[in-house]
């Protein structure tokens, strides 16, 4: 007999995998409903909610394998990290890699394995969220209620603030996919307004990269082989979305295995290496992190140990991002446009790289063409294919053997192959430069230009430590690179109108040569004009034929002569010089011509740059203290961390809660909860604790926590296991058939717990009592309105719980909840069925999409719950709330018609 509706949730989509994948590898997208799970094959594949694959990764090579993954804090793209230390990034939306083969962070010998990502939001001005969303400090206490009334000293109301809350903007609303920022309305004031002003908004998006060209019995179509092949992809790197935010950078973190941690904005290449204090001679493992936009401090779960000591200690390890207060709304600019300038320097070297792929198209086939013919020539003694083509085109006379190249050999399909690539190939060379390569210079002198403009008008050393002469280097290689392209523009457009006209000519031969001495179509021919200048084809076939004018632009930087290639960077007067020389025929700077190789400097200037910008975000940042929180063995899975923001209603000043959950493998039948409050910014402990709890939930004997995890800023779902009667989980027929054959019978019953750990703003606690009803604005399932106990340790007790020789609160110490059977079975929210064992769980806990997804102790099998499934009540029910209806109150099936809270 199934549980009651009470007791199931309303499960949205399960799926049976064939391979079975890692517990630990598997993510719910924070904002869209994908799932993303690793199998032992160690490929990545995201399913949609109905069990559609949506995308994956395949495995790099058979020695490599996942280690970790990380979704983006609003779901556009995915974190892969692989076990040679390189990370790729791909895209939630298209499925292509954005970033492949992000380096290790650390540059040393050894291997460096990412262990933990971490990707989050900073708000720069908190208090405009703040305001925006209600929660100010300056707002009074009593608008902090959405019900409140706000009135004066005596109780008469008042319309101070009565637009407070008017349109319900939460936290959640800045973390969407695609926040509406012109609804959300947190501008900056009119000189932040200028200051932050982009006239790149203003010039036309850059477009798509085209492939390259397919190549001769290829089965399939070119595969991808750039970041920047679809519009979706160049929009997302190039004119992403969150630029426009000026209150807020993203912040990408990754944890290596040598205990170093590496934050970097905005997906930047350029990382810094923080680490603990060498003093401490401790080694280090990052289990978890998390964040917060409200706090510059972000939260990591570390697994310490003295360098010759092998008992492990989990500790509570802050690392504060200085530079996000220090910058202001400058550090927006400063990160978005360091960034983009990363990003611009790849979309120009992999259009370099689709200009010269053309280019080399355009020549193969001709060459191929004209090899054999040359070779037969040459044997002969009858010169070359230039010399013939040439006296053909002058008088008229086609010796056997040419004619004999273009009748047999070239004849028609050859000339259409010919004069396909060569044009095809050609007018996709012009787009490139002409619609990608030159506008994306133009970006990237405006960027440029813009950090000049920062470093120029602040105090030297403030952020780029070098001289304003290194901003006006970039600027002279970007004119050059300008003045290169617009020469090989020409020098492209030139050859395809020569070509056209040689191709023209060359079908009228070809044809001509085919007919009959004597024939009338010939006659024809002859008295017919070819309606071609005989010209531009005798120059095509004297210098273009064999030769391109776009080789000197076009060749690869090995390709140059060592001295060349290693002079330097030149000037302008002296590329300038060196374009005049090549009109002229005479001895030129190879070097200065190569557009490689001018990209090649000018990508070097780039990185020294944002080396600059690398080391001032290192000087400001900090991870030399920790709290030890236990010193144990752990559940390696079931552990959780959660940064909550409440606004002090008792204080001026509001503070952060980081919440951690732990299960000791000692006792698997208790539930560790510790509570940090903070400062948003923790420059050292125990100064910026305010303070600590630490309280164990001990569940009935027999109970097993298999998982733990928080939903949102106000529950937490244990997933729990236990031994139990027939009588206390089977229905009435089924309990009298187990009667019968065993009546000692036990069996193992999983359920899924959601307990309140913070008290919830849309609950009003009647009673303190263990048998409280709670009264909610809004229809859920009942809760006990009874929250986790947090008793606060007294502050003189802080020193001895500091790394690196602190230790964990003494059991005695903590505060102990015992959990009765029947605060189970009032927390109970869902009962798992014997033939489904679950084994670990994901939540996600967004807004309007609250979701578990559970899986299988077999790894195959996972199923997604919705925590925000409520029933339709009956017709004796309607008008009734919950506490109305009582605790008996009966809700339909979930098989009739459902509702969705949010």
């Amino acid at each position: 007999m199934e549980s009651s509706p009470r007791t199931r949730l309303l499960q949205q989509a399960e799926k049976i995998l064939l391979h079975p994948i890692h517990p630990h590898l598997i993510s719910y997208c924070p904002t869209m409903d994908l799932i993303a799970i690793v199998t032992d094959e160690e490929n990545l594949d995201v399913y949609r909610i109905n069990g559609q694959r949506a995308f994956g990764l395949k495995r790099k090579n058979s020695d490599a394998s996942i280690d970790c993954i990380c979704w983006e804090f609003n779901g556009q793209a995915i974190a892969v990290a692989w076990s040679d230390g390189y990370t790729d990034i791909l895209s939630s939306e298209t499925g292509k890699v954005i970033h492949k083969d992000l380096p290790p962070p650390t540059s040393k010998l050894q291997t460096t394995r990412i262990q933990c990502i971490g990707w989050g939001l900073n708000f720069i001005d908190v208090e405009a969220v703040k305001r925006r969303t209600g929660l100010s400090k300056k707002r009074k206490v009593q608008s902090i209620d959405v019900g409140a009334t706000p009135s004066s000293e005596f109780g008469v109301p008042t319309t101070e603030e009565w637009d407070a809350f008017r349109d319900g903007t939460t936290l959640e609303d800045f973390l969407q996919r695609q926040p509406d920022l012109q609804a959300l309305d947190v501008a900056p004031d009119l000189p932040n307004q200028l200051a932050m002003m982009d006239m790149e908004t203003l010039l036309p998006k850059l477009p798509a990269i085209p492939l390259p060209p397919a190549q001769p019995f290829m089965r399939a179509p070119p595969a991808d082989s750039g970041a920047f092949s679809t519009q979706v992809q160049v929009d997302s790197l190039l004119h992403s979305h969150h630029m426009k935010d000026q209150n807020s950078v993203d912040m990408f973190i990754r944890c290596t295995d040598l205990g170093t941690v590496h934050p970097s904005i905005y997906d930047s290449l350029e990382t810094v290496d923080v680490r603990l204090p060498p003093a401490w001679s401790m080694e280090s493992k990052t289990l978890m992190h998390t964040s917060h936009p409200y706090s510059c401090s972000h939260g990591l779960l570390v697994e310490a140990k003295a360098a010759n000591n092998a008992h492990k200690k989990l500790a509570y390890i802050p690392l504060t991002l200085g530079f996000i207060p220090s910058a202001g709304i400058y550090l927006h600019l400063i990160a978005s446009k360091t960034s983009q300038l990363q990003n611009l320097l790849l979309y120009l070297q992999q259009c370099l790289q689709r200009i010269r792929t053309f280019w080399k198209h355009s020549q193969d086939l001709p060459t191929k063409f004209m090899m054999n013919i040359s070779e037969t020539l040459e044997e002969k003694g009858q010169g070359n294919l230039v010399q013939n083509l040439y006296h053909l085109a002058c008088t008229g006379t086609c010796s056997p053997m040419i004619k004999e190249w273009l009748v047999d050999e070239l004849a028609e399909q050859g000339h259409k192959r010919w004069d396909h690539t060569v044009s095809t190939s050609l007018t996709t060379l012009l787009a490139l430069v002409h619609e990608n390569l030159l506008p994306a210079l133009d970006r990237c002198s405006i960027v440029i230009s813009r950090l000049r403009g920062l470093a120029q008008y602040h105090d030297q050393g403030w952020i780029f430590s070098g001289p304003v002469s290194d901003f006006s280097a970039l600027l002279i290689h970007i004119k050059n690179l300008r003045l290169l392209a617009h020469t090989t523009l020409l020098y492209a457009g030139d050859s395809k109108r020569q070509f056209l006209s040689f191709s023209k000519w060359l079908r009228f031969c070809i044809d001509f040569e085919a007919t009959e001495l004597d024939s009338q179509s010939r006659q024809e021919m002859e008295n017919r004009d070819p309606g071609v200048d005989i010209g531009m084809v005798l120059e095509y076939i004297q210098y273009g034929l064999t030769r391109s004018d776009l080789g000197p632009f076009l060749k690869t930087a090995d390709q140059l002569e060592p001295k060349q290639r290693n002079s330097g960077p030149e000037s302008y007067a002296d590329t300038r010089k060196a374009i005049e020389l090549l009109k002229e025929e005479g001895g030129y700077k190879t070097g200065a011509l190569c557009m490689d190789l001018v990209l090649q400097h000018f990508g070097e200037g780039c990185k020294a740059l944002l080396k600059q910008t690398s080391a001032w975000q290192e000087s400001n940042t900090t991870m030399d203290c920790g709290l030890v929180l236990e010193a144990e063995p752990l559940h390696p899975e079931a552990m959780d961390m959660r940064m909550v923001f409440t606004p002090s209603q008792a204080t001026a000043n509001d503070a952060i809660s980081t919440y951690i959950s732990t299960v000791l493998e000692s006792q698997p039948g208790q539930l560790n909860m510790h509570r940090l409050t903070h400062a948003p910014s923790i420059t050292g402990l125990p100064t910026d604790l305010l303070a600590y709890a630490a309280t164990i939930l001990a569940f009935p004997d027999g109970a097993k926590v298999l998982d733990a995890k928080f939903v949102d800023d106000e529950e937490i779902l244990v997933l729990l296991s236990y031994e139990a009667a027939p009588d206390a989980v089977e229905g009435e027929e089924e309990k009298k058939k187990k009667k019968k054959k065993d009546a000692a019978t036990t069996t193992t019953t999983c359920v899924l717990l959601s307990i309140p750990y913070i008290q919830s703003r849309r609950t009003t606690t009647t009673s303190s009592s263990a048998t409280t009803t709670t009264t909610t604005t809004t229809t859920r399932l009942p809760i006990p309105s009874q929250t986790i106990p947090f008793n606060p340790l007294p502050p003189t007790s802080f020193p001895s719980h500091l790394l690196p020789s602190g230790s964990p609160t003494p059991l005695h110490l903590r505060t102990r909840v015992f959990v009765t059977p029947e605060w189970v079975e009032q927390c109970t929210r869902h009962v798992f069925e014997r033939r489904f064992t679950p084994l670990k769980m994901v939540v996600n806990g967004r807004k309007g999409r609250r979701v578990v997804v559970v899986l299988g102790s077999d790894m195959k099998h996972y199923r997604v719950l919705d925590l925000d499934f409520k029933g339709k009540k009956t017709e004796d029910d309607e008008g009734k709330d919950v506490g109305e209806r009582g605790e008996d109150a009966d809700w339909e099936s979930s098989s009739g018609d459902i509702e969705m809270i949010g």
